[in-house]
């Protein structure tokens, strides 16, 4: 299956591409200003800018899924989320592409939630409420789509491959400090999401 992850240089954005690749997908990796240092016969890198249709449009033709994983912390503007996925989304409805798998955030429409803990909730509603007003019209786009789509909302993605698998955002209450490790959600993420999409052909 051929796959375009857009956010490919991120630290999210790096695992999915290799663990993409570890399948044996064909993969082309969307990457803004930050390199991508990986080589492989299956893998094609782009430069390109989410917000620059032209460019996403030509990315994601000819692909049968897309990964949309943004780095919050690129300094690309309050809006790159929602600003990116709307191209992402125009292009797929071109290409007819329907896959979509997009990472959020524990907390995306639940901000108050006591189920997350009071350091989370206040950080929320303060310092990262730009960056959830984003995230949350990004969501409002991809839901509004035609698209079969999934949405993770981790809590505290770390590179920490001991730290447990949180996805569900009521973790948090009983560990404030809560951390799900990249590699473990990707792989419970992969095993749901991507599973091999057969042809007519392989199938008879």
């Amino acid at each position: 299956m051929k796959i375009v992850v857009f956010g490919a240089a991120g630290r999210t954005g790096r695992l999915i591409v290799e663990r993409a690749l570890g399948h044996g997908h064909e993969v082309t990796a969307f990457v803004h200003n930050t390199a991508l240092e990986a080589v492989d016969e299956n893998l094609t890198i782009l430069k390109g800018d989410v917000r620059d249709a032209d460019a996403v449009r030509a990315a994601v033709l000819g692909h049968r899924a897309v990964a949309f994983a943004l780095s919050q912390g690129s300094g690309a503007g309050p809006d790159i989320h929602e600003a990116g996925i709307a191209n992402v989304i125009y292009a797929m409805a071109e290409n007819m592409v329907t896959r979509l798998a997009a990472v959020s955030a524990a907390g995306a429409f639940a901000r108050k939630d006591k189920n997350l803990s009071r350091v989370y909730r206040t950080l929320i509603s303060t310092t990262l409420r730009t960056a959830y007003d984003d995230l949350e019209a990004m969501e409002l786009r991809i839901m509004a789509s035609d698209l079969d789509w999934t949405i993770v909302r981790p809590v505290g993605l770390t590179d920490n491959t001991r730290a447990a698998t949180i996805v569900c955002r009521w973790m948090a209450r009983f560990c404030p400090r809560a951390r799900a490790s990249r590699v473990r959600t990707l792989r419970r993420w992969w095993s749901r999401r991507w599973k091999p999409i057969r042809t007519g052909a392989e199938r008879s």
